[in-house]
């Protein structure tokens, strides 16, 4: 059996869970461990009991894994793809990020399945919905600040998009698409509001329901994300066949990864 941790916000739950669930389709005993969410609390904590999804996890960890034949614990190097994390002997329990899709490319129809809600949406989300979907031409804009700037640990990690990156961004979109309509999301749609100027925008003013907000980023047509796991999934559950996808070239600060799609655009 193999035990994957699953912690962070409602992005790094969702590379996890991809990651935990492309082993059990290539055969291996899988469980999900979510007792750490006892005592996390940032980010809103556990959010995959909203999705269809069907991997399940102890109900008494500690006591699952003292009787279990779990022998070793495996923790991801590094940001990048290691395919070794897919070659496993079937008794580790299992930490990390799994930020890339390389992971689990090949069970792209199951995740989109598994990832699909089961929860009815708000009826401010439903209205942005039918914004989006009887627009011409959307694009879905995510600008992440909160921890990212008050915090400096996180900041000196990850940083922030600046104002060049999302008006170049906007420009490409426009340059190669008519009719556009921008669905401008954020953690401080205030802040973007005066900062961010963009015509033909709809700026998504709802008091924030991540899972909501994925979903109304994967509706639209096209994406353009942040460094951040969360508009990161808005844009893969995009099931355009024709969408652009522009990303931030540089993810992180100072860590070499792979995060971004191959197929994206990278600004």
């Amino acid at each position: 059996m193999i035990i994957v941790r699953i912690l962070g916000g409602l992005g790094n739950q969702m590379f996890q869970y991809a990651y935990a669930k492309a082993l059990e389709q290539n055969g291996y005993d899988v469980k999900i461990d979510i007792s750490k969410f006892k005592k996390y609390k940032l980010h809103g904590g556990y959010h995959l009991d909203k999705f269809n999804i069907d991997l399940s996890t102890p109900s008494f960890i500690s006591t699952f894994l003292s009787v279990s034949k779990i022998k070793k614990n495996v923790k991801e190097k590094n940001l990048l793809f290691d395919e070794n994390l897919l070659k496993l002997t079937g008794n580790e329990f299992i930490k990390g990020y799994f930020q890339t899709e390389k992971y689990f490319t090949g069970i792209r129809a199951i995740l989109l399945d598994q990832f699909t809600l089961i929860q009815s949406i708000s009826k401010e989300t439903n209205t942005v919905a039918k914004n989006i979907l009887s627009s011409k031409n959307s694009c879905s804009l995510h600008i992440r600040r909160g921890d990212y700037v008050s915090d400096k640990k996180a900041n000196s990690v990850h940083g922030t998009c600046d104002l060049n990156y999302y008006k170049n961004a906007i420009q490409l979109i426009n340059d190669t698409h008519q009719n556009i309509t921008f669905f401008v999301f954020s953690d401080d749609i205030s802040w973007t509001k005066e900062n961010l100027h963009i015509e033909n925008a709809i700026y998504v003013d709802n008091k924030t329901i991540p899972h909501e907000d994925m979903y109304l980023m994967s509706l639209c047509k096209h994406n353009i994300t942040a460094n951040s796991s969360f508009s990161w999934w808005g844009a893969w559950l995009n099931k355009n066949d024709n969408k652009t996808v522009i990303a931030p070239k540089n993810w992180f600060v100072n860590k070499e990864n792979e995060v971004a799609c191959d197929n994206w655009i990278k600004l």
